[in-house]
């Protein structure tokens, strides 16, 4: 079964030695895992002294334009006013989406500023993944009904729930994604480790429930690397293989809707392709 994973988040060797996009691929290899999504890291996690000419995600497209194991997801820094130039930024990057950290980076969902991110990823065919769940934070800025206004007001905007709002979280998770059945996913990250990851800890129980309430191909398997070892990530992908759903809907849990997930960038970059040369062999007079 070849695996494609979501949720990787890689550092520069300086900030974390342990979470480098090396150790990421030798992780891979020893979980059986094809294919991953390389998070950006957030502009707190980035030495710009090391690299002062570059930010988090030319560096993360520096590091993997050529390998063809790795997707790369951007980060905004939430902290600027230039919010939608820096999404424009990842797409020209060719990279295929954006990482969103309500809680950690400090804004509320539905936030102006969030909001104008939105409307030019949908408007790209970029796809987000979110944190949710319990993150030491102001719980009314990212709480998870809050994604539901996102969902509502971008309709053609996909994006991910990681942890699926976690332990606390979870109905209202599954509340959002079965009111919004196009463009929400399941992030199932970290869900599985009942000692670890105590906040996002679903369990078999309630993922074949989100299953039962939504669909088997909305939910898309995270890793949390570097936050999650080898022994977790194995031990997740092992609770999946024993879900009580047929060998085609594990793989698509493993992988193919990770690639569905990510399949309207690629066709936005078509369409915005064949407009381009449209335009140069008809010009307009």
């Amino acid at each position: 079964m070849k695996i494609i994973a979501n949720h990787a988040h890689v550092f520069q060797e300086s900030k974390r030695p342990q979470g480098t996009i090396s150790v990421l691929k030798q992780v891979m290899d020893e979980c059986g895992i094809s294919q991953a999504v390389a998070f950006a890291p957030f502009p707190r996690h980035f030495n710009y002294d090391e690299e002062p000419n570059t930010n988090p995600n030319r560096w993360l497209y520096s590091k993997i334009k050529d390998d063809d194991r790795l997707y790369g997801f951007g980060v905004i820094d939430m902290n600027k006013d230039n919010v939608v130039e820096q999404v424009q930024e990842i797409y020209d990057l060719g990279l295929n989406g954006i990482k969103m950290h309500p809680a950690f980076q400090h804004f509320a969902v539905d936030d102006k500023k969030a909001y104008s991110v939105y409307e030019k990823a949908e408007q790209l065919g970029l796809p987000i993944s979110f944190h949710t769940g319990v993150h030491k934070a102001r719980i009314r800025e990212s709480h998870t009904l809050l994604f539901d206004e996102v969902a509502f007001n971008f309709r053609n905007l996909k994006f991910t729930l990681e942890h699926v709002g976690g332990y606390s979280f979870f109905n209202e998770a599954v509340a959002v994604m079965s009111n919004n059945p196009k463009n929400t996913y399941a992030g199932i990250t970290s869900v599985f480790d009942r000692g670890t990851n105590r906040c996002w800890y679903l369990g078999n129980e309630k993922v074949e429930e989100l299953i039962w309430q939504t669909s088997v191909k909305r939910l898309i398997f995270g890793l949390d690397f570097p936050y999650n070892g080898p022994d977790k990530i194995k031990e997740a992908i092992s609770c999946i293989l024993s879900l009580n759903v047929d060998d085609e809907d594990k793989e698509r849990i493993l992988g193919g809707n990770l690639l569905e997930f990510m399949m309207m960038h690629e066709q936005q970059k078509v369409k915005s392709w064949i407009e381009n040369m449209r335009d140069c062999l008809y010009p307009a007079y």
